[in-house]
């Protein structure tokens, strides 16, 4: 708070944040993208996409990104798979190569440490005043087909040099998927609490639970010295006045969350007839545990949500009280084992094949209609509780006066463009920032001048990359390059103004 109180007595700009958000196994394309061939600002998003209706003039829209794989030296690059795409999604460079059947080892650090540690603006080493904890890493879930990196990670720092074991090369940063751990870390110190809050919604005063002690100092002192009492009084006043200024201009978004529960990770990993061999053996928290009650509205009937909501939550306050500015977030790993029911919200697997409840992964290699009906309802769903978090972030008001999403660039993309095959063309992606990140909202962009075959079988989309690249320049980052030569073409013109 007094960071917030000191930048806004300098009259200075709000922070720029930047946020990755992943939903796993990509979507379908027709029930994603706007009918329509070419860029434009008048566009009607399809049921996938609908949930970000409330955020479209803030929101770009990418048809006709591509993610490039590639390996040093050559070989298994990962392409075509939810684990490779992991991996080339965020760092965009070769890998070091891959260990076990589909772990893909990063070459390069993550696009979000990378922005971290180049940018004087995102509190990291370069940055006059960096925040106190430099980056976060959550996620809802991790457990994937087995245990391996790769799926199951979106940061990564730079390799180690000279190491040839590729298990001690790579530095993973693993997300964090309890936020009890998440709460005690962040907010464990000396914050506002929700109490600070009520006071001050109540016009109190630390004054007002000090009149017995200060009517008995007054009494002790000499009366020449009561005027010193006074002008201290005055001065106590004078800084509550102005926290509260502060407080008002967040929004309250500065202050100490409850604390969360903990959770009990009862869902089991990669088992059953669909687990591969040696399937994972993490645990985690499901959507839905069978014989309860399937309450939509209950949370604690689906604690995969409950769980998620809590670690966006924290994500917005450590922004909101800027205690950091660049964060990642993943509902779960591109090979999840989520648990959901086998009918969910109008669509139902066919009962002959699935019990009462599916994890998500498995069925998903198939284009079967009710399968793939299913699958686009779970899409929707993720799509639903990432837009209300990036909404939420929309109605707190930043110290500048302005929204919190106005400083804020976030990125909502998946491993994958679809499900069955692994296909790895026109990838689902938002971009979401408000006025002062540079970020050209209100625009479905379509992408038809890139080298690549899109899924429409004609030339016309372009490296991931280029994305990233395009992005880099709003956070002050000199970025002309990212991977090897076919991973990217230049920054992605129409993005960023």
């Amino acid at each position: 708070m007094l960071r917030s109180i000191e930048a806004r007595a300098a009259g200075l700009p709000a922070p720029l944040r930047f946020f990755v958000l992943h939903h796993p196994l990509g979507t379908q394309i027709d029930l994603w993208r706007p009918a329509g061939t070419g860029t434009t600002s008048n566009f009607t998003l399809p049921s996938s996409s609908a949930p970000f209706a409330p955020l479209q003039s803030k929101m770009v829209m990418i048809d006709g990104l591509h993610i490039v794989t590639a390996r040093k030296g050559g070989g298994n690059s990962g392409a075509q798979t939810h684990e490779g795409g992991m991996v080339a999604l965020m760092t965009g460079q070769p890998t070091l190569g891959q260990i076990g059947q589909q772990d893909h080892v990063a070459g390069g650090a993550s696009i979000d440490q990378i922005f971290l540690a180049k940018s004087p603006l995102l509190g990291g080493p370069n940055s006059a005043k960096p925040t106190p904890f430099g980056s976060l890493q959550l996620a809802a879930d991790i457990r994937s087909d087995r245990d391996e990196v790769a799926p199951r990670v979106l940061s990564y720092l730079d390799p180690v040099p000279g190491q040839t074991d590729l298990n001690k090369a790579r530095q993973p940063l693993y997300p964090e998927t309890q936020p009890l751990n998440v709460f005690t870390r962040i907010f464990g110190g000396g914050m506002p609490s929700a109490d600070v809050a009520r006071y001050i919604a109540q016009k109190k005063s630390v004054l007002d639970f000090m009149r017995a002690d200060l009517a008995r100092l007054r009494s002790l002192v000499p009366a020449s010295e009561t005027v010193k009492l006074d002008a201290q009084g005055e001065a106590i006043r004078q800084l509550e006045s102005s926290i509260q200024v502060s407080q008002g201009a967040a929004g309250g978004a500065c202050l100490k969350p409850d604390a969360p529960p903990s959770f009990v990770a009862t869902g089991t990993g990669a088992t059953g007839t669909s687990a591969p061999a040696g399937g994972s053996q993490l645990s985690g928290v499901d959507y839905y545990i069978p014989g309860m009650d399937d309450d939509p509205t209950n949370p604690d009937v689906h604690p995969h949500w409950k769980l998620g909501m809590l670690q966006l939550d924290m994500i917005r306050t450590a922004f909101a009280c800027d205690l950091v500015r660049v964060a990642t977030f993943m509902w779960s790993a591109g090979t999840n084992w989520v648990v959901f029911p086998s009918a969910f919200q109008g669509a139902a697997l066919p009962t002959l094949s699935q019990s009462a409840s599916s994890p998500h992964h498995p069925p998903s290699h198939t284009t079967s209609v009710d399968v793939m009906a299913w699958l686009a309802q779970l899409d929707t769903w993720y799509a639903q509780q990432s837009s209300a978090a990036i909404q939420a972030m929309d109605q707190i008001t930043d110290f500048d006066g302005n929204t919190l999403l106005d400083n804020t660039v976030v990125v909502y993309l998946s491993e994958i463009g679809r499900a069955y095959d692994h296909d790895q063309k026109n990838v689902p992606l938002l971009v979401f920032g408000g006025k002062n990140t540079r970020i050209r909202g209100g625009q479905y962009l379509k992408i038809t001048d890139g080298p690549l075959t899109s899924l429409e079988s004609v030339s016309g989309n372009r490296p991931w990359n280029d994305m990233w690249l395009a992005l880099a320049p709003i956070f002050g980052v000199n970025l002309t390059s990212l991977g090897n030569q076919n991973q990217w073409t230049g920054p992605l013109p129409g993005l960023v103004t």
